[in-house]
Order: structure tokens, then C-alpha cells, then sequence
């Protein structure tokens, strides 16, 4: 059984590596960590345009520039490389989960995970630190749970010098990686409450790790910020200042408040719930704590973590880490990016799984107690669904979901009504539950299932189908790529006619500075979205840029968009900028030389008019 798992683990990891993106070049950001690369292979240091990067970690240009060296640095070869460590990780990840909870459940985590159009988008179409992470962290837990069962002498401290490495490495592909060492901190210290010789243990064997993993972070964090070339908090600065601001793609909303914490965490916690949730049914979600989607997962993930921590299973070291983990990016004050999730989502299925445990254990023994705790969250979940279906007007989605949440939470509030009053509730469910058709073993291979096993084992198939069936959708556009958008992709396009028609020496603005510094081969700096016309007039001047490009977006990661900024500043100052070229959604505008042209007033009416009566703001 498990070879047929394993087997169809690295089926799918063939199937997304025949699937990833046909490109002769990189079309996205994720150039970027190849440029790093490049200086790491050539240029001896760890940068982009001569400039030591200090906030992103190495760990992925390393593995890039690793890659390069032994099977070439072409774009299919290195976005190849992620659907490897994608299924190596899920390999580890199988070993983890069913050593936790058996092969039923980690077969059935690691598949839906694995044939996910969203994790299947992002392994085909991307390099992002997160992939590899995913690998690296699950070797690590692997590594730790084999420290934490008993051991040889000499295999105990093969097991804790390979911790050691495997942590320190974690931290530099990504930073997150320090909730390893949290994890293993915090499971010392509640072990020491129950048990002081496994705290003692685990302490001599998680030591070496904990002390490597810490001097690793403190050292890359000792080399302080990328330069700024704009007076904006937040981005380059390092991700403690980036924490402070009230939304990272937006940082001239300036930083938050104790309000502004607590409605990131409340976003973040919902949106990751309600992701979660798309991946394991490959269908959209309605973002709202009333939809059954994001509602369930939540409080049974809560209840198996809690489980997780006092139920003894010995394996609360996966627990802390969970939790650390999503500690870090529930507080995260950028816009949900998936990357952020990922990592954890194995975890978060195995926490799902034995919160549902947990709750049909506690349905038998106190369905009143819990029906009386469950009955005022179902009420106000109602509510709440039901103004939602009310409010959803036209919109066919979101109004069916919350007409079903809504119907569902009304039902199970008369359901925890009836069992609050029913007098002989424990042996009724009691014999519910045994009737023989429930307790039937059915042998499947080496395995023997209940009928309910069978039923979930069929729900996950038939998820895992539906997913393959929309990864196909995503194969035949990754394999079209090249033929029908590469030339297209305006910041390439413009990037290309700068090279072609500027002086090596000219420096250039713009939003996607590796994409454009890529194909331009030329000096770029940010184009900051800054509203401030004459803030953003003096850093032309200031930074000597010669040329802006200015890309009409469908869809914009740091906000205001550049187009808006850029159609500010140009109303504050009209014979600053010539319009050299307009080549579909990209413009490129030449800085006229100070003096050249005349300026205007840059709190000229058209200018304040957007941006309110008052000019300081």
C-alpha cells in the first residue's frame, strides 16, 4: 500500500514536471531570485544590480545556482526544479502524517494536496522559496520525530548534527523557518511541566539545532535594510519595520494601530481558512466566518491542535510548529499570497482530521455539553449567513453559499436544541453509532475499512478527479504560453524597447524592477507608488532617471497602481515628461532635463482635487 501511494505521489510529480510553463525566458517577478543566482555564480556575492540583498534570505538562489551549475540555467530546467522538491516534500510529508495518524489519512492528504489546480498553478508556473521550504521543514519535523522515539547513541547524534544543518538551511530558503526552533523551544518547556525526563531528552537532542537556527537568523537579520531610494516606510526595509505598516502593498496608508491589528489578524485567519478550503474541493469560496467552508475547517482545526497539545500523542512538536507558523503570517500586513499558506497546509489537514475526531468522540460521551456550546455559535453563524444571503442580491455564487450556510446553521441549531432536551441522547447516538453497518469491516488489499472509511476513501477520489480534471484546463495554457502571451507581457515588451533604443547608461522607473532590469540590461530603480506629485518629481531628478514605464495594469500588486501615480505626477508637472512610445499597455515617458521644460504647480487643482483640500495629506 504504501508503494502504490508513493507511486502515485511521484505519478503526479511527472505529470506537473510535463506541465510546467513553456517560456524561452522568465515572464514573472520570479526572475528575480535567478538574478541573485546569476551574482552568486559570477559576481561572488548575493545581490541584484550590485546591490547586496539584506532582507530576502539566499536559500533559494543558492539551490537556483546549484541547479545552474550541474544541469544549466535554461527556465524549464530551473521551473522544473519545483515539482521535484514539490514531490519530495509530499514524499516526506506521507511519512509524517502517516506515522501520526495512519495511511488512510495521509494518503488522502497528500493526494488532494497534490493534484490542487492551486498548488498545480504554482509549481508549474513559478519559483517561489516556499516550494523547496516545503521539502526542507518536513525534513526537518521527519528528523525530529525520529530524535523524539528511541534512538542508538550514535544514530541520536547523526539524527541531532542533520537537525541542526536542516533548520539553519530552512531559515535561509525562508525566514518563517524560524517557528522550527520556536517549536522545539516550546515543546521543551511543556514537556517539562508533564514529563521532566522526555523535556530533558529532548533538550541534549534539539540543542544543537535550537542554538544554530538562532545565531543563522540573528546573523542574517544583523545585516540590517536594503538602501531606500524613496521616504516610504515599510519595503526595502526589513520584514520587522514591514510588520509596523498598516498594509504592505500600500504603504503610504502608513502604519497600523491596535484596530488595524486586529482586522489584519481577523482578514488573514478567514482568507487562509477559506483557501484551505478551495484547495481540498477545487471550488470557489465565499470569504465569510458564516460559510460552512470556512466556519467548520476553523473550529475543527482549533480543536485538533488543542487535542494535539494535551491529548499526549507525543507528537506536539508538530502542533507548536503550526501554530508558530501561522503566527507569523496571520500577523503578515501584506495581501494574501499563497505562498504564505502552502507550507502548512498539510498540517492544517491533519489538525482538521482529528478535531473531527475529537468531536464525534465527544458527541457520544456529552452531546448535551456540547450541543449547549455549539448551539449559541450556530445561532449567531446563522445570523450572520443569513444577512449575508440577504445582501448578496444578483450575485448567484455568493448568495447560494450563504443560503445554504444559512439553512444548514439553522438546522443544526434546532438539531443542538433537540439534543439539549432529549432525555435518553447518550444511548440513542450510542446505538446509532454501532449498528452493524457502520462497524462492517470491508478488506481492501492489506487493509480492512469501516463503511465509513470507504466513504470518505471515495470522497477523496472523486476530489482528486475533479482536481486533475481542472489541472488540464491549466496544462494546455502552460503549454500555449509561449505561442500566446509571452510576446505580449508588457513590462518584457517594454523592457525590450529600452534596450533597444536607449544608452547603457540611462537609469529607468518601473513597478517589476528584476523583470525590466532582465530584459533591459540596464540600471532600474522601483517606481514607488507615491501620490505626493512633488515627492515623486524630486526622486526622478534625485535618482537621475532618464526614462518611467508606465504599464496600464489589469491587476496591480503594490497600490496605487503606477499608472495612477504616474498620471499625478505628470498633471502636477506637464513639460517634465515626453511620451516616447506606446506600445500597447505599456507607455514609456523620457524625464525631461531640470530647466528644459517648465513646471507646474504641483498642488495644481487637477492634483488636489484627487487627492483631498488638505495638500499634506
Amino acid at each position: 500500500m504504501d508503494f502504490l501511494i508513493c507511486a502515485t505521489i511521484l505519478a503526479l510529480g511527472a505529470f506537473q514536471l510535463y506541465a510546467h510553463l513553456r517560456s524561452p525566458d522568465f515572464p514573472f517577478e520570479d526572475v528575480a531570485y535567478f538574478e541573485q543566482a546569476k551574482s552568486l555564480l559570477h559576481d561572488g556575492y548575493y545581490g541584484f544590480e550590485s546591490v547586496p540583498e539584506r532582507v530576502q534570505p539566499p536559500g533559494l538562489p543558492l539551490l537556483l545556482a546549484l541547479i545552474c551549475k550541474v544541469g544549466g540555467c535554461r527556465y524549464g530546467i530551473l521551473l522544473s526544479s519545483m515539482a521535484v522538491f514539490l514531490t519530495l516534500g509530499f514524499l516526506v510529508w506521507y511519512q509524517i502524517i502517516r506515522q501520526a495518524e495512519g495511511r488512510g489519512i495521509a494518503a488522502a492528504t497528500c493526494l488532494l494536496l497534490g493534484s490542487s489546480p492551486w498548488i498545480f498553478s504554482s509549481v508549474t508556473r513559478g519559483l517561489w522559496p516556499s516550494i523547496p521550504y516545503f521539502f526542507v521543514s518536513g525534513l526537518a519535523l521527519w528528523t525530529i520525530l525520529k530524535l523524539d522515539s528511541a534512538q542508538t547513541r550514535s544514530r541520536t547524534y547523526l539524527f541531532s548534527a542533520a537537525l541542526a544543518l536542516i533548520v539553519a538551511f530552512s531559515i535561509l530558503i525562508q525566514s518563517a523557518g524560524i517557528a522550527l526552533v520556536g517549536a522545539m523551544l516550546a515543546s521543551i518547556g511543556f514537556t517539562w511541566v508533564k514529563d521532566r525526563g522526555t523535556a530533558v531528552h529532548r533538550f541534549k537532542v534539539f540543542l544543537p539545532a535550537i542554538l544554530l537556527g538562532i545565531v543563522t537568523q540573528f546573523a542574517w537579520m544583523h545585516r540590517g535594510s536594503n538602501p531606500p531610494d524613496w521616504p516610504l516606510p515599510g519595503y526595502p526595509a526589513s520584514y520587522v519595520s514591514q510588520l509596523k505598516l498598516k498594509l504592505g502593498n500600500y504603504p503610504e496608508l502608513g502604519f497600523a494601530n491596535a484596530t488595524d491589528v486586529f482586522s489584519r489578524v481577523k482578514t488573514n485567519v478567514g482568507e487562509r481558512t477559506a483557501v484551505l478550503a478551495e484547495i481540498l474541493t477545487a471550488h470557489w469560496i465565499y470569504r465569510s466566518y458564516a460559510s460552512l467552508a470556512v466556519a467548520i475547517p476553523l473550529v475543527l482545526s482549533v480543536v485538533g491542535v488543542a487535542d494535539s497539545l494535551l491529548g499526549g500523542t507525543g507528537e506536539d512538536i508538530l502542533a507548536w510548529y503550526f501554530l508558530g507558523f501561522e503566527f507569523i503570517y496571520v500577523l503578515w500586513p501584506w495581501q494574501f499570497e499563497f505562498r504564505f499558506l502552502f507550507p502548512n497546509t498539510v498540517l492544517a489537514c491533519l489538525f482538521m482530521y482529528r478535531g473531527a475526531r475529537k468531536m464525534a468522540v465527544w458527541s457520544r460521551l456529552y452531546p448535551r455539553r456540547l450541543a449547549a456550546c455549539l448551539l449559541p455559535l450556530c445561532m449567531f453563524l446563522f445570523a450572520v449567513a443569513f444577512r449575508n444571503s440577504w445582501a448578496a442580491g444578483p450575485s448567484w455564487s455568493v448568495g447560494v453559499q450563504s443560503k445554504f450556510s444559512a439553512a444548514f446553521w439553522f438546522a443544526a441549531s434546532l438539531f443542538s436544541v433537540w439534543v439539549i432536551g432529549m432525555i435518553r441522547t447518550p444511548t440513542m447516538l450510542s446505538r446509532w453509532s454501532d449498528r452493524p453497518v457502520f462497524s462492517r469491516q470491508i478488506p481492501v488489499g492489506s487493509l480492512s475499512l469501516t463503511f465509513l472509511q470507504m466513504g470518505a476513501l471515495g470522497l477523496a477520489a472523486l476530489l482528486v478527479a475533479r482536481a486533475i480534471s481542472i489541472d488540464i484546463p491549466i496544462t494546455r495554457a502552460n503549454l500555449a504560453f509561449e505561442e500566446e502571451r509571452f510576446g505580449r507581457l508588457p513590462d518584457i515588451v517594454a523592457a525590450k524597447w529600452i534596450r533597444l533604443h536607449t544608452d547603457p547608461l540611462d537609469v529607468i522607473a518601473a513597478r517589476h524592477v528584476p523583470l525590466v532590469f532582465h530584459y533591459s540590461q540596464r540600471k532600474v530603480i522601483w517606481f514607488a507608488p507615491i501620490v505626493r506629485p512633488q515627492v515623486m518629481m524630486e526622486g526622478f531628478r534625485r535618482l537621475g532617471i532618464r526614462y518611467v514605464i508606465v504599464i496600464d495594469r489589469d491587476y496591480s500588486y503594490y497600490l496605487p497602481p503606477d499608472e495612477v501615480c504616474f498620471d499625478m505626477v505628470q498633471r502636477a508637472y506637464p513639460n517634465a515628461f515626453h511620451l516616447v512610445a506606446q506600445l500597447g499597455q505599456a507607455r514609456i515617458y523620457e524625464v525631461i532635463p531640470e530647466g528644459v521644460g517648465v513646471a507646474a504647480n504641483p498642488w495644481h487643482p487637477s492634483v488636489t482635487g484627487a487627492l483631498g483640500s488638505d495638500p499634506s495629506t
